[in-house]
C-alpha cells in the first residue's frame, strides 16, 4: 500500500492538553473547549523517509504519532467497524513550529518540506506507548491512554463530516508536552509490534 491521498491530522486529542488549555478555552476567542476533533492537513511535501529540514536557528516540536493509511474509502461509519477500513499503521514525527495559540491554522507551522517522517508501514497493530529518544537517550514516552478519543471513535466522528479515501493517511494526535529538537540532534520513535522510526535535523540552507 502507498500514500495516494491527502494527509490529515487531528490537535487537541490529548487529555493532558486539554486539561492544561482549559482556562484558556472558557476565555475569548474559544468560548469554549471544541466539542468536534480540530482537523489539519499536511502537504505532500511534508512526507519524508530521511531528514527533517528546520528553519535556520530554529527548534521544532517533534510529536510521535501514529500514522493510518486507510484501505478502503470510510464515510459516515461506526467506532465498531472503522479500523476494518485501515490497511496499514506506521509510526510518524509530525514535526512542526512551536505555536502561540490555536485560534488560527497552524498552515506555516506545520508544512515545511519534511516536516512529517513516517516509518514503514506494518500490519494493523496500535501500541500501547510510543518511545522517543534523541541523540541515543531515551527522552520521552506518549501512552495512547492519553488520546481523548480513542483511534475507533476519532475515526467514527471524523468519518460523519468527512470522507477519507483509499490511500489518505490520518495522524491519531498529538501528545501536548511533544520534545523539542535542533539542528544536528538525531531521533529515533520505537512502539512494540511497529518498525521503528529513524531520522536527523538538519539546518535549511540559508
Amino acid at each position: 500500500m502507498t500514500i495516494a491521498g491527502s494527509i490529515y491530522g487531528v490537535i487537541l486529542n490529548d487529555v493532558r492538553e486539554r486539561e492544561r488549555l482549559a482556562s484558556q478555552f472558557g476565555q475569548k476567542p474559544y468560548a469554549a473547549p471544541p466539542q468536534a476533533p480540530v482537523v489539519y492537513m499536511k502537504a505532500a511535501s511534508t512526507l519524508t523517509r530521511g531528514a527533517i529540514i528546520a528553519p535556520p536557528g530554529a527548534v521544532v516540536d517533534a510529536a510521535p504519532t501514529l500514522a493510518l493509511l486507510f484501505a478502503r474509502d470510510a464515510t459516515m461509519v461506526t467506532a465498531q467497524n472503522a479500523v476494518s477500513h485501515i490497511g496499514a499503521v506506521a509510526l510518524a514525527l509530525d514535526i512542526s513550529l512551536p505555536q502561540v495559540d490555536y485560534y488560527r491554522p497552524a498552515v506555516v507551522q506545520k508544512n515545511g518540506d519534511g516536516f512529517l517522517p513516517v516509518g514503514p508501514f506494518a500490519p494493523v497493530t496500535f501500541p500501547a506507548t510510543i518511545r522517543l529518544q534523541i541523540d541515543g537517550e531515551p527522552e520521552f514516552q506518549w501512552s495512547l491512554d492519553r488520546l481523548c478519543r480513542p483511534i475507533d471513535q476519532l475515526i467514527a466522528d471524523m468519518s460523519s463530516f468527512m470522507t477519507f479515501r483509499a490511500g489518505d493517511i490520518l495522524l491519531i494526535g498529538l501528545p501536548g508536552d511533544a520534545p523539542r529538537l535542533t539542528a544536528g540532534q538525531t531521533v529515533r520513535v520505537m512502539a512494540e509490534g511497529l518498525p521503528p522510526l529513524n531520522s536527523w535535523v538538519e539546518e535549511a540552507q540559508r
